[in-house]
């Protein structure tokens, strides 16, 4: 079989973007092998695989997707990168500080939707459980507020 072949690029590709809820998209520059073996290394201790699409290929699978307002942004040598493990909690500065030397981060694709660095400005951690702890502490602080201050009201009959 033919790895080089168009079609099968394609169909790698939309299985990626399919199977992948989350991973981040980078520009790199492109280097020589010795430099490019530090990379693989600093990704293997990150916990990070990477995936490197052929870049008129990614265009045009994006471009007729529902990615298709993201195609612009492909416009150099791209890395798609995901943690290796499921269950990891991803620290996104320490990985962006990490890999800053070798890459540039575009985006993040969470679940079906990509998000762009700009819009990622506060976010810390990828973690489902942190972020719904954080949402039930929020909630919960919520509720006890609304409840005080019902409470104070008094009602005249």
């Amino acid at each position: 079989m033919d790895f080089n072949f168009k079609t099968y690029q394609i169909v790698k590709l939309k299985k990626y973007f399919k199977n992948n809820g989350l991973f981040f998209t980078f520009h790199a520059t492109k280097s020589n092998s010795v430099k490019w073996i530090i990379t693989e290394q600093n990704l293997k201790k990150l916990k990070l695989d990477y995936y490197k699409p052929l870049n008129k290929i990614t265009v045009k699978t994006l471009r007729s997707s529902i990615y298709k307002n993201f195609s612009s942004n492909i416009t150099g040598f791209v890395l798609f990168i995901s943690s290796r493990y499921k269950t990891t909690a991803l620290n996104l500065p320490l990985i962006v500080k990490a890999l800053k030397p070798f890459f540039t981060l575009i985006s993040l694709k969470l679940n079906n939707k990509i998000y762009s660095t700009t819009q990622l400005k506060g976010l810390n951690d990828l973690s489902y459980k942190k972020s719904v702890l954080t949402l039930y502490k929020v909630l919960d602080k919520q509720l006890k507020m609304s409840y005080v201050l019902t409470n104070k009201k008094k009602f005249s009959k």
